[in-house]
């Protein structure tokens, strides 16, 4: 079974185990959404892993551009601590494909005086795909409301910085060819929160078929829809997969499994012995890592 059809059965499922409850009367999409807790609970997000040719000058990077810092996951891996999650890098000896093609398009850091980053990142020697924009308007807002811009990692990797009430890590932007189911898979599985408007003053239709957005832990997850497009899988690429914690990875494979979701890898476990992973995946071949994560991580910053 593939992997759209393995989302669907899972997605079915729910639906299907919820209107059981209510012979004869067909729940409302909120009687469903509260109905349907997370298939994997105590799930929160974990990593972004990098593929890239030279993890120091990768690491040097980010802690250069971005509200992060260096560190070391579960004392064993240089890495990149960023509020309340990772940045991993798996050294590689041939350049790593670009991202094109897959699901996943972009992950970015909020600021909250856009033009003034936009300046700072070019003292410092930014690469730029796309300056300074601004797209308040086209979201519903006002002019100067909310900017944008796209620099360039080591590796070629797409980075967003746009406006935002922080300069955190902020969110991971994905492409889909059905964004709202692709979205509710997320929900459903690991227990996602609908994401509020960007601007307060704001009212937007949901469930247009075009966006998905949704919070896991303070991290954004865009979805836009990108109607009959198909994707390669993430692995091997800039951006290869991300990484969610579980507490329990067993019984999140088993869960997993139970929904027809597609295992790329069993469980192992990782150096020094305080984690242990397992590879799943998800829609539109998203590459997704389940990591049951026992080691000691810096301080929660904000």
């Amino acid at each position: 079974m593939g992997a759209s059809n393995a989302f669907g059965f899972a997605v079915l499922a729910l639906g299907l185990a919820a209107c059981a409850t209510a012979p004869g009367v067909p729940p409302s999409a909120e009687d469903l959404a509260a109905r349907w807790g997370p298939i994997i609970p105590g799930a929160h997000f974990h990593h972004v892993h990098l593929s890239v040719k030279d993890q120091e000058a990768s690491i040097a990077f980010y802690a250069k551009h971005f509200d992060a810092r260096r560190a070391r996951f579960a004392g064993q891996e240089d890495a990149i601590w960023a509020q309340r999650s990772w940045l991993l890098f798996n050294e590689v000896t041939e350049a790593p494909q670009p991202q094109t093609g897959t699901a996943l398009g972009h992950f970015g850091w909020g600021a909250p005086d856009a033009p003034a980053e936009f300046q700072r990142q070019k003292s410092i020697g930014a690469n730029f795909q796309t300056e300074l924009r601004d797209i308040s308007v086209g979201l519903g807002g006002k002019a100067g409301q909310f900017h944008f811009m796209y620099v360039r990692g080591p590796d070629g990797e797409l980075i967003e910085i746009n406006t935002d009430p922080d300069n955190n890590f902020g969110h991971i932007h994905m492409s889909s060819a059905d964004a709202i189911a692709t979205g509710a898979w997320y929900r459903n599985m690991f227990g996602l929160e609908p994401a509020p408007p960007y601007f307060d003053d704001l009212v937007i239709q949901t469930g247009s078929g075009q966006t998905s957005r949704q919070f896991f832990d303070n991290v954004n997850m865009i979805i836009n829809g990108r109607e009959n497009a198909t994707f390669r899988s993430s692995r091997d690429s800039v951006t290869d997969h991300i990484g969610i914690s579980v507490p329990d990875l067993d019984a999140a494979l088993v869960a997993a499994r139970s929904h027809r979701i597609i295992v790329l890898e069993e469980a192992r476990p990782g150096p020094g012995g305080q984690w242990r992973s397992a590879f799943i995946e998800g829609p539109d071949k998203m590459v997704i890592e389940l990591i049951e994560d026992h080691s000691e991580h810096p301080p929660i910053t904000e």
